[in-house]
């Protein structure tokens, strides 16, 4: 069950013995390691939210997660009434949304051993948010287990850290996603090895980019940001062609959900029933069919947010592959099928040049999650690369 958490062995040796303790306690047994607060953490593509799932899984299986009865099945499924997996629609989880939570994790487990409540992205609580969860996780109910997940430990209060067991995930080999593409999606040797390299150790995008060919084209369109920065008219269009790739992936991720999502809510308001008119139902709906769009739009914002942040990660290791070459470090490039352009601008620019284009990458990615217009942070960048 846990073969899809790849180059993770510590951390699955972790919560694999972590479920059996949380068995034994609740049998009376005494246990040295036994929490009801877990914090998942790792970089993008590491598997946190598949290491949260698959550990609640064993918690909730009486074999300790063998992976093949109707409990685990359910619960990697999405589908067990016992695990709940909260995932922030918008750029931030606020308090109202957290009292709510913290309500459900209140409850006594219907079907299963244990109530879980699996929190993705705990580093997007508010302050606020984070201070009316802590109570809920220093005091939980008996039955209630937390599985919060964030890029690292920083990421969230320390306060909730500090009442959390951490599991640290490291980025996953490129050899290690190359064989599980093969192996898992049927990809071939060569296409495997590109997009294992080219993932940046993100296991889903390297699926992502191993089969389908509109994501490799805007990859591309991305790399090539770095040789057309010229003048001001270059840079502004540069960094249009950024926000347009991120808004097309958004586009995609979103349009078909939206509309099932919008289908299933008009059918239950009685949408095609007899002896209901259009108009009755449009008006029942109103509330919640505006609740819906509110909460698709900051979907919307944050997957476009994402995306661009994808982006500024591949031209930063576009740019620390230029910085390899330079400083003649023995490492494998990420953007192998790029090494002559990149040899080229590792000859005509210098090391100073090139460490100054990553930190100016790396500042623009941070100012991504505030309030600024993604298109004028884009255009500063562009701006500053070229003048770089």
């Amino acid at each position: 069950m846990w073969e899809e958490l790849i180059g993770q062995e510590f951390s699955v040796k972790t919560l694999v013995s972590a479920a059996k303790d949380a068995k034994d306690a609740l049998n009376g047994k005494p246990t040295s390691s036994f929490s009801q607060a877990w914090l998942i953490t790792g970089p993008p593509g590491s598997g946190r939210s598949t290491a949260a799932k698959l550990f609640a899984a064993s918690l909730q299986c009486e074999e300790n997660g063998c992976g093949n009865c109707i409990s685990c099945i359910s619960v990697l499924k999405n589908t067990h009434p016992d695990v709940k997996v909260i995932t922030p629609y918008g750029l931030s989880y606020g308090i109202e949304e957290t009292k709510n939570l913290t309500k459900e994790a209140a409850m006594m487990p219907g079907l299963g051993i244990w109530n879980i409540i699996i929190l993705e992205d705990a580093d997007r609580l508010t302050k606020e948010a984070g201070n009316a969860l802590l109570k809920a996780i220093e005091e939980p109910a008996r039955f209630t287990m937390w599985i919060l997940c964030a890029p690292s430990s920083k990421d969230v209060l320390i306060t909730i850290k500090s009442r959390c067991r951490v599991v640290s995930l490291r980025t996953p080999p490129a050899d290690e996603i190359a064989e599980l593409l093969i192996k898992r999606d049927g990809v071939d040797k060569a296409m495997a090895h590109f997009a294992a390299n080219a993932s940046l150790g993100h296991v889903g995008r390297a699926k992502l980019l191993a089969t389908d060919e509109k994501v490799r084209e805007r990859r591309s369109q991305v790399l090539q940001v770095p040789f057309e920065l010229k003048d001001l008219p270059s840079c502004f269009a540069a960094a249009e062609k950024l926000v347009n790739a991120a808004i097309e992936d958004a586009d995609l991720q979103t349009d078909e959900l939206d509309e099932e999502e919008l289908d299933s809510l008009m059918q239950a308001y009685g949408e095609g029933a007899v002896g209901i008119t259009k108009r009755k139902i449009e008006r029942l709906a109103s509330g919640a069919k505006k609740e819906l769009e509110n909460s698709q739009k900051k979907r919307y914002k944050r997957i476009t947010r994402d995306r661009l942040d994808l982006s500024l990660q591949e031209l930063a290791a576009f740019y620390r592959d230029v910085l390899a070459i330079q400083t003649g470090a023995d490492i494998e490039l990420f953007h192998t099928e790029m090494k002559g352009s990149i040899q080229r601008m590792a000859e005509n620019t210098s090391i100073n040049s090139t460490i100054k284009k990553i930190d100016i990458v790396e500042a623009t990615r941070r100012m991504l999650p505030t309030e600024a217009a993604e298109l004028l942070v884009l255009e500063s960048m562009t701006v500053q690369l070229a003048r770089a």
